[in-house]
């Protein structure tokens, strides 16, 4: 199982609204500047996108929580969303090439079968109503309400 840190930000009824707690060491390695994905952070910058989870528990905002999601799940959605383009891109550039030896078309086909995997990928995750891609929480650590001092 792998876990991940989050903060509750938001609850509207069932539904919480997450921030993950992103943990990195990108800037405090001795390859700071020279490391490829401390690099692309500092380009990109460190947003971070809210998760929406539906729960039972009684969550207030500041609560912080220990989300979990199966090994399974996360090798599953790196094949649909790495294996579909992949796949698509190597099917129409083999295609193409049987049917005509202009390499420029082939290129054209394996680009458009790249963009048609990023599709078929985008339609199966949409579409699938599967539980086993969605976080679940582990553990909760309920925030102390800043009023009450002892």
């Amino acid at each position: 199982m792998i876990t991940e840190s989050a903060i509750v930000t938001r609850c509207k009824g069932k539904l919480v609204e997450l921030e993950l707690q992103r943990n990195s060491t990108c800037g405090q390695c001795e390859l700071s500047k020279g490391c490829g994905t401390g690099a692309l952070g500092r380009l990109l910058g460190h947003r971070s996108k809210p998760i929406l989870i539906e729960t039972e528990h009684d969550l207030k905002p500041g609560d912080r929580l220990q989300l979990g999601l199966s090994e399974s799940a996360l090798v599953k959605a790196s094949l649909t969303i790495y294996g579909f383009p992949l796949l698509g891109m190597i099917c129409a550039g083999l295609l193409t090439s049987l049917v005509t030896a202009s390499e420029g078309l082939v290129a054209v086909a394996a680009i458009a079968g790249f963009f048609m995997g990023f599709k078929l990928a985008s339609f199966v995750t949409n579409s699938l109503e599967n539980r086993q891609f969605t976080p679940y929480i582990v553990d909760i650590h309920v925030n102390p309400d800043p009023g009450t001092r002892s």
